[in-house]
């Protein structure tokens, strides 16, 4: 199953590479290498290049694109411009928000000469050109052609009669879209490599995972000693519940995955967005969401589902609840040689507990590494409890509820607190370690267990 998931990641991030490699990966080389100057070179020379153009001389504008569902926002604005040098008309399309500085060179431009003297020092800052960076296309539906004949007829054009003429006869037309190369947009394309990025190292992750052997079972020389065979023993128990909850998180992985590429799609189709658009800015989006949760489940699930990595935490834990070495010994072979009807077993998605109520020690192992002890001839008092209530996660309350068993040593030092403390997430599985308990305890029990 493992084999299984890091193959199938793979293909998905390398099939996420070819599609937006082959649908953006022309327009980013472009980008990537740079604008080229247009400055002496005929539009014919440049039609589909990337290229830098300075706009000296716009005569008329309207309104090219709104927002969807809002008539009375405009998107983009359109420019007519004519190009003195070259003796053509080209339009330009910049997003609204950039409109301003165009106004202020049609209106310093088109001044009539008594005002332009007027004006002095700022009608020439009011001349400067603007500068555009974008793929030079061709129009050609006519009804774009006839919609930049109409601004330059209207009112509020400042095309004279003669520009008119020469823009009337003009039988090529091309637009710059300001910051877009070949139809896509450049914080689109930003958005694609970072997906491919994303995906490549998708990719790299899981080949690594594809081609790495797998862990040993046991680090050198664990199991020769009695900790080490008792805790080899555990895994009849804990590789199902691991596997088990692999697929479980696997499935999530996957859901999330899927969830986020279609839940950003749909929106962008929703609100109105071209294919195009969408394609190349909230798939990709998207995907990015998805392939960083995929990144950080995939190296959660290999440690957090590992039987061995889990078993080499409950020793370490051992060694800290069980400081001398003899003990811990004495404490595995007494619990290795317990039969089955002694241990009590708790599995969920997120967790696993495995308790074990020997003649002179009790223990829980868990999935997430824990191990605790309780010797079970020093045992004083034994409570029971239900602890339940609510965490904060974010804005949102969670309750929660868990089964304790408390212990306190006749000999204890602490001044507060049980000496040891067996969590259980079900009331059954708790009334049934405290069942085996009162079963070993025999005679104790009545003055032992609150």
């Amino acid at each position: 199953m493992k084999k299984q998931i890091y193959l199938g990641m793979a293909v998905f991030a390398a099939a996420v590479m070819v599609f937006l490699g082959i649908l953006t990966g022309r327009q980013f080389l472009s980008l990537v290498s740079g604008p080229k100057e247009s400055a002496g070179v005929s539009l014919e020379q440049m039609e589909g290049q990337y290229i830098t153009y300075s706009v000296a001389r716009p005569v008329a504008s309207f309104a090219e694109e709104y927002y969807s569902g809002d008539p009375d926002r405009v998107s983009r604005m359109a420019y007519v411009v004519y190009d003195q040098e070259r003796q053509i008309f080209l339009k330009i399309v910049v997003p609204e928000q950039n409109k301003g500085k165009f106004n202020k060179l049609m209106q310093a431009v088109n001044r009539s000469p008594e005002l332009k003297e007027s004006w002095g020092d700022k009608q020439a800052s009011g001349e400067r050109p603007v500068e555009v960076a974008a793929s030079l296309m061709p129009i050609e539906e006519s009804g774009q052609v006839r919609q930049i004949e109409e601004a330059l007829a209207g009112v509020d054009s400042y095309s004279t009669k003669e520009m008119n003429e020469l823009a009337f006869s003009q039988s090529d037309w091309y637009v710059l879209e300001d910051k877009t190369i070949g139809g896509i947009s450049v914080a689109n394309l930003w958005i694609c490599a970072v997906a491919e990025a994303m995906s490549f190292l998708v990719l790299l992750i899981c080949l690594v995972f594809l081609t790495k052997k797998s862990d040993t079972d046991l680090e050198e020389g664990r199991a020769k000693d009695a900790v080490g065979q008792f805790l080899e023993k555990q895994k009849s128990w804990l590789v199902p519940w691991c596997e088990k909850s692999r697929k479980w998180q696997n499935g999530i992985m996957v859901l999330f995955l899927a969830g986020a590429m279609a839940a950003l799609t749909f929106l962008g189709l929703f609100v109105g967005y071209t294919v195009q658009e969408v394609m190349t800015c909230h798939l990709p989006i998207g995907i990015i969401l998805g392939e960083l949760s995929t990144i950080v489940m995939l190296l959660g699930v290999r440690n957090s589902c590992n039987p061995d990595r889990i078993l080499k935490k409950c020793r370490k834990n051992l060694e800290h609840e069980l400081p001398g070495q003899a003990e811990r010994e004495r404490v595995a072979r007494e619990l290795m040689d317990t039969s089955q009807e002694w241990a009590v077993l708790e599995k969920d998605k997120e967790d696993v507990q495995y308790g074990m109520v020997g003649e002179h020690y009790w223990m829980v192992l868990t999935g997430k590494g824990g191990a605790v002890v309780a010797a079970a001839d020093r045992v004083g008092k034994i409570t029971s409890e239900t602890v339940s209530g609510q965490m904060r996660s974010g804005k949102i309350r969670m309750n929660y509820t868990y089964y304790t068993v408390q212990i306190s040593y006749m000999d204890s030092k602490k001044k507060k607190g049980a000496d040891v403390v067996f969590n259980f997430e079900a009331e059954e599985t708790a009334g049934h370690f405290m069942m085996l308990v009162r079963k070993r305890l025999g005679a104790r029990a009545s003055d032992i267990i609150k």
